[in-house]
């Protein structure tokens, strides 16, 4: 019993300092965006800001540093202790054998694929063909009016909107609100017509967190949704990249039904996802041939 202590104990530590690296990789990333930009302003390719602007600038940058910082003394501790710890040795055969687990990982693997091909799954002729031309272009704020507008005439209650903060970065923040669901940020860099460029982050919270862009969701729902999301970013990306924006956007809204809806291909709702996210309801949305948002849990798409 001491033994599967000292191990639990061991691993929690080592859980810790693993969840501060990943803090300190976002807020490196954080520090290379506001850098990024002080570059494109010397360099001329983007235009001076003012003082406010600058001090914005500066201030997002500090605190970014001073957040880096302090998880780098955490972790080292913490990483410290898990590589001085001696984990004891298991008398008698392992009740898993090796070769369970092999099989366990690689499914979990395979479950937990970004879907990149399969993403608009059932439906490819509908993004590419209908809704892609509908964004060709467009700057950010036209195409925030034009998505606007067309979940107005639809009656689907979803908002999107620019946080007023990062108007004067060369990328932007883009808040997006499915109302009683779901809160989605975009981080989007910007061209000197003010068209997006690139996504560097899409990140979803629950209705009622409030945690900043550069963190996670405490729910583990939403953080399988943000991981589906790398893979949605890039599929668009890569199949109509003059609609990128509009077209996430339009992804995103389908979240209306998260917990409501059951799965297109099992027909239930809740289903053991993995390990690392237990029961989860639906969350990979895909569309059919008529445009149609059909919800389905990932490995029941894959079938």
């Amino acid at each position: 019993m001491a033994e599967q202590d000292d191990i639990a104990a061991a691993l929690e530590k080592t859980k810790n300092a693993l969840h501060d690296v990943e803090l300190m990789i976002n807020s490196l990333n954080d520090v290379r965006l506001s850098v990024h930009h002080v570059f494109h302003i010397l360099q001329g390719r983007s235009p001076p800001v003012s003082g406010a602007a600058f001090r914005e600038n500066a201030k997002f940058t500090y605190t970014a540093l001073e957040s880096l910082a302090k998880l780098a003394i955490s972790s080292e501790g913490l990483l410290n202790d898990a590589q001085s710890t001696e984990l004891p040795q298991l008398q008698g055969p392992s009740p898993i054998s090796l070769e369970t687990k092999q099989k366990e990982a690689q499914q979990d693997e395979k479950t937990n694929a970004m879907p990149t091909n399969p993403l608009p799954g059932v439906a490819t002729a509908t993004f590419k063909s209908e809704m892609a031309p509908e964004y060709a272009n467009l700057s950010v704020d036209d195409t925030l009016r034009w998505f606007e507008r067309k979940a107005r005439r639809s009656g689907t209650k979803v908002r999107a909107s620019r946080l007023e903060t990062q108007q004067s970065f060369t990328f932007s923040t883009l808040k997006v609100n499915v109302s009683g669901v779901l809160n989605a940020f975009i981080v989007l860099e910007a061209n000197k017509k003010g068209r997006c460029l690139s996504i560097s982050r899409l990140v979803v919270f629950g209705a009622g967190e409030e945690n900043a862009v550069w963190e996670d969701s405490s729910h583990l729902v939403f953080k399988k949704i943000s991981q589906i999301a790398v893979g949605a970013v890039d599929y668009f990306m890569d199949k109509a990249p003059r609609s990128l924006l509009g077209l996430v956007l339009e992804w995103i809204s389908t979240y209306t039904t998260l917990f409501t809806a059951p799965c297109s291909g099992c027909g239930k709702h809740l289903y053991f996802d993995s390990q690392q996210f237990k029961h989860l309801p639906p969350t990979l949305y895909t569309f059919d041939d008529k445009g149609i948002a059909l919800p389905f849990h990932p490995a029941c798409q894959k079938k």
